[in-house]
């Protein structure tokens, strides 16, 4: 009698049964089901052409256009109770032509000219999920209307659970897709002069982005602890499973969406010139220098829709009264004088503002190189480059649409549950039968009003991050040297090689609480989370802008939908961050990262002869980045190893040609030359050590040097020492607000390695002189080798420490080939 969600048994059978008991009845039940069936599936057409012809020996010309579509079906975990409801239907399409000139002027001249346009489209197409209306599954048939032709399964997220709706990769709402395409014009010269070579070159590129997002049209309902647990704060913490699933069958979501999405049209310039001149200065000496520029100008949206940048001077609408309400009430920590609220949102082309989303940036890139034969055999080479990212509407953080696109939230309770704005659950009645309730305006849903919240439109929730206008690109420089040796007929290099990057992207938050009110010490202290925590008056109230409702009946509307202007009481520590009136996380792109590589490459070669042909290479590198804050208070972000590199990897690869056959060494003719001539195999192999683990904010006290196991040691359920010194009583555990002690990455503690070999056998047959078949079979992952996925790090988890799945990375993987070349 108590499970009265309306929606309840209709997801119910959406759901499989449990088919992979833990056995371990300690064990938390989670990878309860084991989705052996689920489809792999790819249907991919690619058609190319190209046409040459030569007007005469001074004028060519070439053509090429070509066209591909894949069409992918897989994740579907529900294949046994509703096939093709998570299936991905990732969709690419691609679509290009090109046209060139070639004009030799003389021996010493010639120019090149090219334009092309090039398209490619990225979307997902997912009938089954489409199939659905929300009156079908128990939701009222206001949002098949509020949908439109845009119906779906509603998503339904459970913490700690697999979600209802949720496709790995992200794309949960309804289907949609970008189309990104890039127009380019360029004109290349080649001249010789002596011992110079010299080249230059201009290009021209129109780099668009046109689409939309993948908006919940039909509702996403998230159900967590927030209602079960025991407590309201979360100084005693709580587990999700159970308590999200209790939620569900007793109909109280901790939160409802639905939203209108707009679509939108990017465009980025870009203009770039070179020149280069390779210079032979003696005949074992060769130099080589140039310069690139680029210019860059900044990404628009055609249309204007979108959301610009954080101004931190704009004087807002609610910035007197806010002010003058918290005058009344302060609190001890904060002066009145010092609580500011100032700072909102900016859209582009409105009251002076650029339309540009990002500023336009002009950049030099030198090169330098240098070659010399310092023995007949021997080669020593170096180099130098300055290198630049390139900020075009594809780099560009996502287009923010607030206004534009427009979600609706419901707030369900300002008390906990102890009364409810939506619903009567104490009568039996679910809020899930009404989640929109009708509004005083007589709205269920706010429409969009583009840019007319102005300054407004983030205050009263987060910002995480935005891209500030006057954003940098990230620079790279990279340095090598090497030496080359032959012998025989092999070839060995030595080299070194690095690089640093700055003006590299990371978040930086711009409301961080200070450090002063953060516990410290390795013993669980809540004192500063009680503190932080503990409810105040609430300055930003709604009735404190009653003048609103008058002066501005748009803004005021939307603040009445936003909790945070209909509580009563707000956190204290909301009132003493730097912005206290956005009530989430404040970030923007900053460009304080960086980055350092150092790598001693070697690598051997084997020219082919006598059928065979190998080549191996063995890189020790170190890399380290500072791209993470330890706190939120820092200044500056930390250094630590970076996962984007490995410290060891051997990779190599070869090619035998088997000495049978016509114009080999044996059976070069009769019979068997047929049968068995003509075979060729090869095989590659690679082997990296895994990424680093990451932790969170845990209490160790041991070793950190007892934490790895050696690979003796290590087994699927002990990955790593959980006995070293792990904090794991929940109700010792760092508190909230309380300073990190234990690094976020430790030396040696690393996730599975790659260990992969592949191999191919091809055979090749000579049908007449002017027609030749091949047919080739590709084994990738030969030896079947799993990729297992990193252990849990959580220490409050049964799976700490344990394996419990594989990555992505595919098992073996037969693929089968036939060329026909004439």
């Amino acid at each position: 009698s108590r499970i009265v969600n309306p929606t309840y048994n209709a997801y119910l059978k959406l759901i499989p049964s449990p088919n992979n008991d833990p056995g371990n009845t300690a064990l938390e039940p989670v990878n309860n089901y084991l989705a052996s069936q689920t489809p792999f599936n790819w249907d991919y057409k690619a058609f190319a052409h190209r046409m040459d012809y030569q007007a005469s020996s001074t004028h060519r010309f070439f053509g090429r256009w070509s066209w591909n579509d894949f069409l992918q079906d897989r994740t579907d975990w529900t294949y046994e109770t509703a096939r093709g409801l998570h299936s991905d239907g990732l969709n690419r399409r691609n679509r290009g032509a090109t046209v060139d000139y070639v004009w030799t002027k003389s021996a010493a001249t010639m120019f090149d000219f090219a334009v092309s346009a090039n398209e490619f489209s990225d979307g997902n197409s997912r009938p089954v999920a489409t199939s659905y209306k929300p009156s079908q599954v128990g939701l009222p048939s206001y949002l098949d209307t509020f949908a439109g032709d845009r119906t779906m399964l509603p998503y339904i997220d459970f913490n700690g659970y697999r979600d209802i709706g949720d496709v790995d990769g992200g794309n949960d709402g309804y289907p949609s897709g970008n189309r990104y395409r890039v127009v380019n014009g360029k004109v290349d010269v080649f001249h010789l002069r002596g011992s110079h070579t010299i080249r230059a070159g201009v290009d021209a590129r129109g780099q668009y982005l046109s689409g939309a997002g993948s908006p919940y049209t039909s509702g996403r309902f998230q159900f967590t602890n927030t209602y079960t647990r025991k407590y309201d704060t979360t100084i005693e913490p709580a587990a999700d499973l159970g308590h999200s699933w209790a939620s569900f069958m007793l109909g109280l979501p901790s939160s409802a969406t639905v939203d209108r999405q707009d679509s939108y049209i990017m465009l980025t310039p870009y203009y770039g010139w070179y020149v280069q001149d390779n210079w032979r200065v003696t005949n074992t000496v060769n130099l080589s220098f140039g310069l690139r520029m680029e210019y860059e100008l900044g990404s628009t949206e055609r249309y204007n829709r979108s959301v610009s940048y954080f101004d931190p001077t704009l004087k807002l609408p609610i910035t007197d009264a806010a002010q003058a309400a918290y005058a009344t009430r302060p609190i001890a920590e904060l002066p009145v004088s010092q609580f500011s609220v100032f700072g909102g949102s900016v859209y582009p082309g409105q009251n002076g503002a650029p339309r540009k989303l990002n500023q336009n940036e002009f950049m030099f890139l030198p090169r330098l190189g240098i070659a010399w034969q310092f023995r007949p055999t021997t080669v020593i080479r170096a180099g130098y480059g300055l290198y630049f990212d390139s900020w075009n509407v594809m780099n560009f953080n996502s287009v923010d649409q607030l206004g534009y696109s427009r979600s609706t939230g419901t707030n369900f309770t300002n008390d906990a549950g102890v009364t409810w704005l939506a619903g009567d659950p104490y009568n039996g009645i679910s809020p899930m039968s009404d989640p929109f309730p009708m509004r005083s305006d007589g709205t269920r849903f706010n429409e969009p009003v583009q840019n007319g919240l102005g300054s407004m439109a983030k205050v009263g929730g987060g910002w995480d991050p935005y891209t500030p206008y006057d954003l940098q690109r990230a620079r790279q420089q990279r340095w090598r040297g090497s030496v080359q040796q032959e012998f025989l007929n092999n070839v060995v290099e030595v080299a070194y090689a690095g690089s640093y990057s700055d003006r590299n992207y990371i978040n930086q938050r711009l409301n961080p609480l200070a450090e002063q009110y953060f516990a410290k010490g390795t013993v669980r202290d809540t004192s500063a989370q009680t503190a932080m925590d503990a409810n105040v008056p609430n300055p930003f109230l709604l009735s404190n802008f009653a003048g609103l409702q008058q002066t501005n009946p748009v803004l005021y509307q939307d603040m009445s939908t936003k909790g945070f202007y209909t509580n009563t009481n707000i956190r204290r520590n909301q009132l003493l961050r730097a912005f206290p009136q956005m009530s989430g996380t404040l970030s923007k792109l900053s460009n304080l990262g960086e980055f350092k590589s150092h790598a001693l490459e070697t690598r051997f070669d084997r020219r082919m002869a006598k059928g065979l042909l190998i080549n191996a290479s063995y890189v020790w590198s170190s890399f380290r980045s500072a791209d993470f804050f330890y706190n939120e208070f820092d200044a500056e972000p930390t250094w630590r190893e970076s996962n984007n590199g490995r410290p060891h990897r051997f990779v190599a690869s070869g090619i035998y040609e088997f000495p049978l056959g016509k114009g080999r060494t044996f059976l070069t003719e009769g019979f068997f030359s047929h049968l068995l001539g003509g075979f060729q195999t090869g095989a590659t192999y690679e082997w990296q050590p895994g990424a680093l683990l990451d932790f969170g904010n845990v209490f160790f006290y041991g070793d950190l040097e007892d934490i790895a196991l050696s690979g003796g040691d290590r087994t699927l359920d002990r990955w790593f020492n959980i006995d070293a010194g792990f904090e794991r009583n929940a109700a010792k555990v760092p508190a909230s607000y309380q300073l990190r002690t234990f690094p976020t990455r430790v030396d040696g503690v690393r996730a599975d390695s790659t260990n992969v070999w592949n191999i191919n056998l091809q055979r090749n047959f000579v049908v007449r002189e002017r027609l030749n078949v091949q047919f080739r079979v590709d084994a990738l992952n030969a030896l079947n080798r799993s990729q297992f996925a990193g252990p849990s790090t959580d220490p409050l988890s049964t799976n700490f420490g344990r394996v419990t799945s594989q990555t992505s990375a595919t098992n073996r993987f037969l693929q089968m080939q036939l060329r026909i070349r004439f």
